[in-house]
C-alpha cells in the first residue's frame, strides 16, 4: 500500500508540473496536431493536379482536353501553336506538354518534366490512359492512329535519387544549422556566459553576427560535402551554374542559424529550444517539395510552403543540377531566403533585448 501511495503522489506532482509547462503542451499537443493536419489535408500525392499544355489544332485538341480533365490533369493552355507546349514545360510553366501531330504520319509527342519522377510517373500513366482511350473510341481506325512518344526532360531515366539528392543538401543543412544555432545559445544561457557576453559594450547585432558567421561557414562546408558525395557516388548531373548555387549556401545556413538563435532566446532550456527547432523543420520538410511534389499540395499549403527557405533552396538545387538553369535564375531564389534571414534577425534582436531588459 505504501508503494502505491508514493507512486500516486509522484504521479500527481509530475502531472501538475506538466500542466504548468508550456513546453509540455507544445510537445504533447501542438506538434502532433500540426502533423495530423499536414498529413491529413496537405499531403495528397495521389490527388495530384498535373498541369498540361496542349499544342495543335483540329478536333483532336478538344477531345484531348476533355479527356485530360477526366484524368485529373489540369489543362493550363490548349490553343498553342506547335512547339509552344514543349516550351512551357522547359520554362517550368507546365508539367506535361502534348504536341498533337500536324500530319497523319507524325506521332503524338508528349514531353514531361521529369525533374521529380514521383510526379512524372503519374503524368505518364495518365497521358497513356488518355491516348489509348481516344484510340479505343475510334474503333476501326485505332490500329492506324498516330504513335505515342514520351520524352522526359532533365531526368531521362527517371531516377528517384536524382530528385531526392539535391533537396537532401538543403534538408541536412537546415536541420544541422537549426540544432546548432538553438542548442549553442541555449547552452550558453544556461551556463550564464551569454549574459556576460551581452553585457560587453559591443552591441547585440555584432554579437549575434559574430556567433553566426563561423557556424554559417561550417554549414556551407557541410553542404558542399553532401553535394560532392552526390555527384561522386550517384552521378548527379551538374548542368546549371554551380557557382551561383554555392553562393546561396552561406545565406541559407545563416537563415536557419539565426532562427535557431531566435528560438533559443525565447526558450528557457536546451530542451525547449530543441522542441522549437523540430516544430519548424518538420513542416518545412513536408511543404517544401522535399518529400512530396510541391504541385500536389493545395493552394493554401503552397502559400505556406513559400515561407520556408528550404522550398527555394530545393528549387535552386534542382535548377543547378537537373534543369541546367543560368546563374541569375538560381540566384533569384536567394531573395526570399534573404528576406527570411532579415525577419528572424529582427526577431532575435528583439528577443535578446527583452531577455536582457
Amino acid at each position: 500500500m505504501a508503494l502505491i501511495r508514493i507512486s500516486l503522489a509522484v504521479a500527481k506532482v509530475e502531472l501538475l508540473r506538466l500542466l504548468r509547462s508550456p513546453t509540455s503542451f507544445t510537445l504533447l499537443l501542438l506538434v502532433p496536431a500540426l502533423q495530423i493536419l499536414l498529413f491529413g489535408y496537405a499531403i495528397r500525392p495521389s490527388a495530384a493536379q498535373v498541369e498540361v499544355a496542349i499544342a495543335g489544332s483540329g478536333p483532336d485538341r478538344d477531345d484531348v482536353a476533355r479527356l485530360a480533365g477526366a484524368a485529373q490533369l489540369r489543362v493550363v493552355r490548349s490553343n498553342l501553336a506547335p512547339g509552344q507546349a514543349e516550351a512551357m514545360v522547359r520554362a517550368g510553366k507546365a508539367a506535361v506538354a502534348i504536341e498533337l501531330p500536324t500530319s497523319p504520319f507524325q506521332p503524338v509527342r508528349t514531353v514531361i518534366d521529369a525533374t521529380d519522377p514521383n510526379l512524372s510517373v503519374v503524368a505518364e500513366a495518365r497521358v497513356e490512359a488518355i491516348y489509348w482511350h481516344a484510340l479505343a473510341k475510334r474503333n476501326d481506325v485505332a490500329d492506324y492512329g498516330p504513335r505515342l512518344r514520351i520524352e522526359r526532360l532533365f531526368n531521362a531515366s527517371a531516377r528517384p535519387d536524382w530528385a531526392f539528392l539535391p533537396a537532401l543538401i538543403g534538408t541536412i543543412m537546415m536541420i544541422s544549422m537549426l540544432m546548432l544555432g538553438a542548442l549553442s545559445l541555449a547552452r550558453e544561457r544556461e551556463l550564464g556566459t551569454w549574459e556576460a557576453l551581452a553585457a560587453l559594450p559591443i552591441g547585440r547585432l555584432p554579437l549575434l553576427l559574430g556567433k553566426v558567421v563561423p557556424l554559417a561557414v561550417i554549414g556551407s562546408l557541410q553542404g558542399v560535402i553532401v553535394l560532392a558525395a552526390s555527384i561522386w557516388l550517384f552521378a548527379l548531373p551538374v548542368r546549371g551554374n554551380m557557382f551561383a548555387f554555392l553562393a546561396l549556401f552561406p545565406l541559407f545556413a545563416a537563415a536557419h542559424l539565426m532562427l535557431g538563435q531566435a528560438l533559443a532566446a525565447r526558450a528557457r532550456t536546451q530542451l525547449a529550444a530543441l522542441q522549437g527547432a523540430v516544430a519548424f523543420y518538420l513542416p518545412a520538410m513536408l511543404l517544401s517539395g522535399f518529400l512530396y511534389p510541391f504541385s500536389t499540395l493545395p493552394l493554401w499549403a503552397q502559400r505556406l510552403g513559400e515561407i520556408f527557405p528550404l522550398t527555394h533552396f530545393v528549387r535552386a538545387a534542382r535548377g543547378a543540377t537537373l534543369r541546367g538553369q543560368d546563374g541569375w535564375t538560381i540566384l533569384s531564389q536567394g531573395a526570399p531566403i534573404g528576406t527570411f534571414l532579415l525577419v528572424v534577425l529582427a526577431i532575435s534582436l528583439m528577443q535578446q533585448r527583452t531577455r536582457l531588459d
